[in-house]
């Protein structure tokens, strides 16, 4: 009875390892051929989570003698600037590569519709 638990946990196992190392594979090749979200993210939210963390401790040193906590904040906030800045630059940068190869409805010609693959509706 124990050996058959034992099998049906490691051929549960090996599934499980087996769908998720599909899953990376089918994602590699989709960020391969399209968009990098993924890999984007990891950079946002590593730069994310380290200019929080200039932030608080320049709050805690703030009231040293040094400017430590002052610089630190201050290079915190500009972190957490550019990374709104340069995600949202890039992302519109991208959606605007690959939604220009597709051919768009204009209005005023013969069909004044909206096109349907497009995000912005024109």
């Amino acid at each position: 009875m124990l050996g058959h638990i034992l099998k049906l946990t490691k051929d549960a196992y090996t599934e499980f390892v087996g769908r998720r190392r599909n899953e990376k594979i089918a994602s590699d090749e989709a960020i391969a051929q399209g968009p990098s979200w993924r890999h984007r993210r990891r950079l946002i939210y590593g730069a994310y989570f380290m200019a929080m963390l200039m932030v608080v401790f320049g709050a805690f040193t703030i009231f040293t003698t040094s400017q430590i906590g002052v610089e630190m904040v201050i290079g915190g906030v500009a972190l957490l600037s550019i990374i709104v800045t340069a995600y949202t630059t890039s992302a519109t940068y991208e959606d605007v590569r690959l939604w220009n190869h597709n051919p768009r409805i204009r209005f005023g010609e013969s069909q004044d519709e909206l096109d349907s693959d497009n995000p912005d509706g024109l």
